[in-house]
């Protein structure tokens, strides 16, 4: 099936699926090329795109509830603590910053990827699988979020293991200073100061 990047644009991609399925795409360029692999890829995954959107936008304690499991690299978390890696870890001035560096071919490749998503969104509006048809959180995605995900998908094997580590750690108790010694041992050997029975 041919598909165009938007309606101005005379670029056309084709996709053609094997007898099993597997998807054999021919574009004029980079950024065309990932917009049909976005297209093709959400037609077979649209709703597990969408989920992972949420994961990114860290909105997964709004949608499926705090305390409910969500997958977070090879790990199961409560969504609440995933939200909390995702909002300690993503930053998207940060993102953008170090994508400003990336080739021309590198962001031409994530803006197609955007738009073939986006565009496979409005062509089946009404009619996604019944996972994810008609679901508040099944919105388009922004290139923002294209970042997020590739650095999500940068970290799977690096801090998002972690993950359980990271959000159980607590900062250690305070070394005892002087002053605080010196008030334990007045305690101490003060009879009206000591806790009773003590």
């Amino acid at each position: 099936m041919p598909v165009r990047p938007g309606l101005r644009d005379a670029r056309t991609a084709t996709i053609q699926r094997s007898a099993n399925g597997v998807p054999h795409i021919s574009a004029p360029d980079p950024e065309t090329l990932a917009y049909a692999i976005a297209y093709a890829y959400a037609q077979d995954n649209v709703c597990m795109t969408a989920n992972q959107l949420v994961t990114v936008r860290g909105e997964r304690s709004r949608y499926f509830g705090a305390a409910t499991p969500g997958l977070l690299a090879r790990s199961m978390f409560d969504n609440e603590k995933i939200d909390f890696f995702i909002a300690a870890h993503m930053d998207d001035t940060v993102l953008e910053r170090a994508w400003s560096d990336a080739s021309t071919e590198s962001q031409a490749l994530a803006r197609g990827a955007v738009a073939g998503y986006n565009r496979y969104l409005a062509d089946h509006a009404g009619k996604l699988p019944v996972a994810c048809n008609g679901q508040p959180w099944v919105r388009p995605m922004t290139l923002p979020e294209f970042r997020r995900q590739a650095e999500l998908t940068a970290i799977q094997a690096a801090s998002a293991p972690l993950a359980e580590a990271i959000l159980g750690a607590h900062p250690p108790a305070p070394e005892p200073t002087a002053s605080m010694t010196s008030a334990l041992n007045r305690q101490s050997n003060n009879p009206s100061l000591k806790s009773p029975g003590s």
